[in-house]
């Protein structure tokens, strides 16, 4: 069975099988190719007048062209993306940027050495006061900046799921496809 002119394929070959050629974006004369051309244009590259280019799918994802269900259009023939992402500070949650403690406790004296852990108190006999071990008012220290530091090396972020190796080919020779 022949292949239309213009369709996509993967292959595990390490050659392009006759009547088709890579997908790396590799510029054709436009004399020699025109069946091809008047499919492509130059979606993909080249002057227009003399050259066009195939699609370079070397290191890319191909992605379906128009509109997604999130509401973004993706146009034939766009790239995008990066193999690499640097995560910035803007790319961090944000947090509060000065961080306080209080010395003492706001609610009450500090708690005796013999009080409970879980919740601070006095014991006398069988009875129990509890003493807030909390404060609800701001804390009174604020600690200095020079000691608080991050930590990182702003290492590029591998973003790539699994993948394998393999070639696209694109048929270049073959039935002309028809128009609806």
């Amino acid at each position: 069975m022949e292949e239309m002119i213009g369709v996509i394929k993967s292959f595990a070959g390490n050659f392009a099988p006759r009547g088709f050629l890579f997908c790396n974006g590799a510029l054709l004369s436009i004399a020699q190719n025109q069946a091809l051309f008047s499919i492509l244009g130059t979606i993909y590259g080249g002057d227009g007048i003399s050259t066009f280019a195939l699609p370079n799918l070397n290191g890319r994802y191909p992605i379906g062209a128009g509109n997604s269900n999130t509401g973004r259009n993706y146009q034939l023939g766009e790239m995008s993306g990066t193999p690499q992402n640097t995560l910035m500070v803007q790319n961090l949650p944000s947090f509060i940027s000065q961080l306080k403690v209080a010395k003492v406790n706001g609610n009450s004296a500090a708690p005796a050495a013999n009080s409970s852990i879980a919740i601070t108190g006095n014991t006398v006999g069988r009875d129990f006061t509890a003493i807030p071990s909390y404060v609800n008012g701001d804390p009174d220290t604020t600690i200095n900046a020079k000691s608080v530091s991050f930590v990182g090396q702003n290492a590029p972020v591998n973003n790539m799921p699994p993948y394998l190796g393999m070639f696209y080919i694109i048929c270049v020779e073959g039935i002309y496809p028809s128009r609806p």
